[in-house]
């Protein structure tokens, strides 16, 4: 499978999502496309296909760790970029609160681990206990570098307390990013991207103590995501 192949599989209400520019041209119209990754829904702009490559295919992690999983599609995603780049060895694993049985029958297929379980506490001030603290920096901490995305109930709460397991070199990653609510609504909004759950005034006060770093900033930024890697 080529990066032209992963492309075609995704599918903008049974559109070619790239053919004259139609996401992005529908998008700015006000007209929201569902979008689909070899049928499997997810909530993305289809340009992250190319960002996670270049993403993948520089620092090639040795596993990825996923919060939330919805119907699988950015999940199964990563696992087909990772094989692209060579990286069939590195582990993928999506946690959720709760996972559809047509998910799990069709990613447990595909090398990728899919675990049902609440991680944090109810109103994300803290891990659920320090056994899913423990089971989350343990594998964290594994030698190479761990991929990890947040994308599930409270991105910008799994941003800030999963950054404290991180070692050096990891990169930690948080779905409908904005950097303030003036630029979603002058640039990001009816353009590229309308949810925004996560800014950087949530995060700033993380970033500057576990040293984390911006990384891919601006391309990050165009499909809605931040991209922080730990000094």
């Amino acid at each position: 499978m080529n990066l032209t192949e992963i492309k075609n599989k995704l599918s903008c209400s049974t559109k070619n999502c790239f053919e004259n520019d139609y996401f992005d041209i529908n998008f700015r119209n006000g007209v929201v496309n569902h979008v689909s990754y070899n049928g499997l829904s997810i909530e993305q702009n289809p340009n992250i296909v190319d960002r996670f490559n270049d993403l993948i295919k520089l620092h090639k992690p040795s596993r990825v760790l996923e919060i939330g999983t919805f119907h699988g599609g950015l999940t199964e995603i990563i696992r087909d970029l990772l094989d692209l780049n060579n990286l069939k060895d590195s582990e993928l694993i999506s946690y959720d609160v709760s996972i559809p049985e047509f998910t799990k029958k069709r990613l447990e297929k595909k090398r990728i681990s899919l675990i049902v379980k609440n991680l944090f506490l109810i109103d994300y001030s803290d891990f659920f206990d320090n056994q899913c603290m423990n089971e989350l920096k343990e594998y964290i901490q594994l030698k190479g570098t761990t991929l990890v995305l947040c994308d599930g109930g409270s991105k910008k709460n799994e941003f800030r307390l999963i950054s404290k397991l991180l070692k050096t070199g990891d990169i930690i990653m948080a779905h409908d990013y904005s950097p303030n609510e003036e630029y979603f609504e002058k640039k990001m909004k009816n353009n590229f991207w309308n949810w925004m759950e996560i800014q950087d005034s949530d995060i700033d006060g993380t970033n500057i103590k576990y040293n984390l770093t911006p990384l891919k900033e601006t391309s990050f930024l165009e499909v809605g995501w931040v991209c922080k890697i730990k000094n």
